[in-house]
């Protein structure tokens, strides 16, 4: 029972045409281009509605992958029957564009066997769909046909303890993707056109959390293991290490959010931690800016807006708001929310999702807690992040992909 539970926290960490979407609403993997949470071009209304209008509702199977937007096409990774499977549908109706069967389902055993499905955010880029297996399979299909172009299987013999859970990043012509698990994790970079390897980096403990990229002299992937934060050449030399290592019943699940020089660390269970980076004749080194043992996240990963870090407390799941410059808490509401919760800001508000599938919009301000509406927007549970883009808002719940209105 205990670890079923943990292991429902570490799932809430774990995504042009003529359709009417901009280019610029694309949000085409985990947490965005960015991988910063933040909407470009959501349209919000000058009110909330007090309900959101249901436009529509597909089955499209298990798992807790969050969908993604390219143009008019919506890209999930699903269970469906006996089978992981990438399907695209229009953005518009929610009708199957296309599906491709990539491999059988695993077998997910243990206290993750509640969560059948894959939980890794698929990522689109240069006309390919890029996902990461449950059980570590790595495949790259057309993403306008779904066409395989090819998979990678070399890193299917260890997982963590609740299977994958990082996404993958695409970078500079590579897939970057955190495989393995605790004992034998690498860090590895395979070519976008073949899947062949590029590089590894070993000894790096999988976790849940997801690569990014930060620029000081030069760009650096940035991964969260299960006991540090990396950073990692372009061609796959580790540059710094900063130790993280997950205290009580903390896993390192949530993505590090990078701010120029700095690294912002919420989820490892000593509250929240700020770094800065620095280039020292040929080496790089880290220093602690500032610490707030109190006031930290779970699995829910905090966006940064305008000076100010917002997020779902780890305890408790309140929204909450932190200076970013001192780590001082500038506010914590006292309403339990749920502390399963994805966090992205809109541009004028911010949402959360959380894992009872309420979605809770507020206002980005460093003076107060200010709700601007709240949503029921599922019947069951929800693991995977929301997708906003023009005036809609996807939600994708154990089972199915519902279309929100915002009107």
């Amino acid at each position: 029972m205990k670890k079923n539970f943990l292991f429902t926290l570490i799932m809430a960490g774990l995504f042009t045409g003529m359709s009417g979407f901009a280019q610029g609403t694309d949000f085409p993997g985990w947490r965005g281009a960015a991988r910063d949470g933040k909407v470009t071009g959501f349209k919000a209304p000058a009110t909330w509605p007090k309900e959101l209008t249901k436009v529509w509702e597909v089955t499209v199977g298990l798992g807790d992958a969050s969908p993604v937007l390219v143009g008019d096409k919506v890209y999930l990774l699903v269970k469906q029957g006996t089978d992981e499977a990438l399907i695209c549908l229009d953005s518009k109706d929610g009708k199957q564009m296309w599906k491709t069967v990539i491999n059988p389902a695993p077998e997910i055993t243990g206290p993750a066997s509640s969560h059948p499905g894959p939980r890794s955010t698929p990522y689109v880029a240069d006309g390919k769909v890029f996902t990461l297996g449950a059980k570590g399979m790595i495949a790259c299909h057309d993403a306008n046909s779904g066409k395989l172009i090819w998979k990678n299987e070399t890193y299917t013999t260890e997982v963590p303890q609740f299977f994958t859970g990082s996404s993958p990043l695409v970078t500079d012509k590579m897939c970057i993707v955190p495989l393995g698990g605790k004992e034998h994790g690498v860090v590895v970079a395979l070519d976008v056109k073949s899947g062949k390897k590029l590089w590894k980096l070993e000894s790096a403990p999988c976790t849940y959390s997801s690569p990014l990229t930060m620029t000081l002299d030069k760009k650096i992937i940035v991964d969260q293991s299960e006991t540090d934060v990396l950073g990692i050449s372009m061609d796959g030399k580790l540059l710094w290490k900063i130790p993280t290592p997950g205290q009580r019943m903390y896993y390192n699940a949530p993505t590090p959010v990078i701010d120029g020089q700095n690294i912002f660390i919420a989820g490892s269970g000593a509250g929240t931690k700020m770094y800065s980076l620095k280039k020292e004749g040929d080496n790089y080194s880290s220093s602690e800016v500032w610490t707030n043992a109190k006031l930290g996240t779970s699995f829910n990963t905090p966006v940064l807006k305008d000076g100010f870090l917002y997020g779902n407390d780890a305890r408790f799941g309140y929204v909450y708001c932190q200076n970013a410059k001192t780590g001082e808490t500038a506010w914590a509401d006292t309403i339990k929310l749920n502390r399963f919760a994805s966090v992205l800001d809109l541009g004028k508000s911010i949402i959360s999702l959380t894992g009872n599938a309420a979605l809770v919009v507020f206002e980005p301000n460093s003076k107060g807690y200010k709700e601007l509406a709240k949503y029921k927007v599922s019947d069951t549970e929800v693991y995977a992040h929301p997708l906003a883009a023009d005036n809609k808002i996807f939600v994708k719940d154990k089972e199915k992909l519902t279309c929100w209105l915002v009107k």
